[in-house]
């Protein structure tokens, strides 16, 4: 990974997910380079440490540890120019903070599990190239 280059993060404690999301997105997303994590914590770590050059992060809703809302919240006070999507097989409007977290752009966008390969591009290029 070259120093400039725009990091898109995956994190979902399903390593089957990440991995199948790293894979996919590493093929088909060109001019960024593509991590995946399944440890919200570790994930949270290498933000702060290259936070200028995350373009994107996509974390599961229930994670140990450290949830999703948790994450993406952490993740837009460190650096709010960051888009963020959240991915569940939930019903997001059960959780008190979502909505809350829509109306000030913690979560940029959502994806609901299982997730199609083309949504996940869609939704992906959706967040990476907003003008």
């Amino acid at each position: 990974m070259s120093s400039n280059e725009r990091i898109v993060s995956v994190v979902d404690d399903d390593i089957s997910t990440a991995t199948f999301f790293h894979e996919a997105l590493r093929q088909n997303i060109d001019g960024f380079s593509v991590i995946s994590f399944i440890d919200a914590v570790k994930a949270f770590e290498h933000f702060t440490e290259n936070n200028e050059n995350y373009a994107l992060v996509i974390s599961d809703l229930r994670m140990p540890g450290l949830n999703g809302l948790e994450l993406l919240k952490k993740v837009k006070t460190s650096n709010p120019k960051v888009r963020t999507i959240l991915m569940s097989a939930y019903n997001f409007e059960e959780e008190e903070k979502f909505q809350q977290y829509m109306e000030e752009e913690v979560i940029n966008s959502t994806i609901e599990k299982p997730v199609t390969m083309n949504r996940l591009y869609e939704r992906v290029r959706e967040q990476l190239f907003i003008n």
